[in-house]
């Protein structure tokens, strides 16, 4: 109870210290056509177009989040209001919770709204701009930005995992702390190392894809890295295999740190084509990625389990979050876009 009071306490006092806000001062509302689009929880979902409502509410349209707007779990977080100007967004403060939310005479002046939205590759979403950019009927909230034609095609690499040795120590209260990770201490290793082993194998493997697209220079390396503190081992030879301990406890392999690297190539349509034919599965090789320690290991916890028969080398034992090959995802795909604007409802005439 007294949490919850010092919350509600601290809350109020937050939501206190917040400067008060008034939406349209400092636009000169004289230097081109604005709108406004309002969203409140009162009066609806609405935009105003007329010039002498704007002036006539310019200093009494006045938002101030509340604190509670900053808390997970609030709802929904469109409410608020966007400022266009020649029909292009300028402006705006949006969320779920306001310490107080004043629209003024606005509302006398609306005219009913409805937001729209289409997704697509860059022909498709600029053949429906082009259709509507002119229209004075139509408030564009969200124009997308489209990457030029030589890196609109892409597709991933997915890396097979690389396995990094942990300790690991019970401390007091029973948690299995990693102590160390590639004999380096996990404190050092989070805050230095890490970020160092990460950019020697984005650079690794992007010259190494380069290296192999031989003479096909234009196009785009991005490297991205998950991680993997544990994994569980499994019987391949029947479907929900996992294998157990003695005390029918899941067997896990915490030995390891994994660390699975993902390549984003982008080019264009004839070059990625070109590089999505390539074969990539040499570019990491079993030795860098300790997997000869990762067999030993689990032929050591297979022998421990249920099923102490089972052959890691014939491929009968699996971890289930390892990645042992290089693989692609679909294919080749188009970078894709999304338009959003709000046009007013002709049921307004």
């Amino acid at each position: 109870m007294k949490q919850i009071t010092f919350l509600l306490a601290l809350i109020l006092l937050l939501n206190s210290c917040m400067p008060d806000f008034k939406f349209l001062n400092e636009i000169d509302l004289s230097d081109g056509d604005y709108s406004l689009y309002v969203r409140h929880k009162e009066f609806g979902e609405f935009m105003v177009i007329e010039e002498k409502a704007l002036k006539e509410n310019s200093s009494s349209l006045k938002l101030r989040f509340s604190f509670v707007n900053y808390l997970p779990g609030e709802g929904d977080r469109n409410f608020g209001v966007i400022l266009f100007k020649n029909n292009q967004q300028v402006k705006s403060k949006i969320g779920g919770a306001f310490t107080y939310f004043e629209i003024g005479s606005l509302a006398n002046y609306a005219l009913a709204v409805k937001e729209h939205r289409i997704s697509g590759i860059k022909k498709v979403v600029q053949r429906k701009l082009d259709s509507i950019k002119n229209k004075t009927t139509i408030f564009i909230n969200h124009q997308p930005t489209f990457v030029a034609d030589n890196r609109a095609f892409r597709f991933r690499v997915y890396f097979p995992s690389i396995a990094l040795p942990v300790t690991r120590e019970i401390d007091s209260t029973g948690y299995e702390r990693i102590i160390t990770v590639n004999g380096i201490d996990n404190n050092k290793w989070i805050m230095e190392e890490e970020t160092i082993f990460d950019k020697q194998w984005e650079n690794k493997l992007e010259n190494r894809i380069r290296k192999k697209a031989d003479t096909i220079s234009d196009f785009e390396v991005k490297v991205s890295k998950g991680s993997l503190s544990d994994d569980m081992l499994y019987d391949t030879t029947v479907q929900w295999g996992d294998l157990r301990t003695p005390d029918s406890k899941p067997l896990f392999m915490k030995d390891y740190m994994y660390y699975n690297f993902t390549a984003y190539i982008m080019a264009s349509e004839e070059n990625a084509k070109k590089l999505l034919a390539l074969d990539y599965s040499d570019c990491m090789n079993v030795e860098e990625r300790n997997k000869p320690q990762v067999l030993a290991k689990m032929k050591q916890l297979v022998k421990k389990s249920t099923k102490p028969n089972l052959s890691v080398d014939k491929g009968e034992v699996g971890l289930q979050s390892y990645k042992d090959d290089t693989t692609t995802y679909e294919g080749l795909y188009e970078q894709e876009y999304s338009l959003n604007w709000f046009e007013i409802e002709k049921n307004n005439d």
